[in-house]
């Protein structure tokens, strides 16, 4: 199950493979919010009312600037296609960037 779903419609993640780790950036997700999510499940989706193009587990993140966050984790293929922030309540009115599962 996943925790929380990135509107990446860009697919503008990075991807180092020595780590095995992706990361995408830069999103509003508070502090306290960071913590609750260490290890859990993060999706990918182009879209809200389309199904995740990736998904894995949440390493760390790494501050920018402005509140705002990269996100890294290691992939996790059986998250592909998952459907569960499909035209979620957990969007945001605003730029519906993250939704919070």
């Amino acid at each position: 199950m996943a925790a929380i779903a990135l509107h990446c419609k860009s697919q503008n993640y990075t991807y180092n493979a020595q780590a095995n780790e992706y990361t995408v950036g830069n999103w509003v997700i508070g502090k306290d919010r960071r913590r609750k999510l260490l290890g859990a499940k993060v999706i990918l989706v182009k879209s809200i009312v389309q199904s995740a193009y990736l998904g894995g587990t949440i390493l760390r993140f790494e501050p920018t600037c402005n509140r705002k966050c990269k996100v890294i984790f290691r992939e996790d293929a059986s998250l592909v296609n998952n459907d569960e922030s499909v035209k979620h309540k957990g969007w945001s009115n605003g730029r519906r960037s993250v939704c919070y599962i």
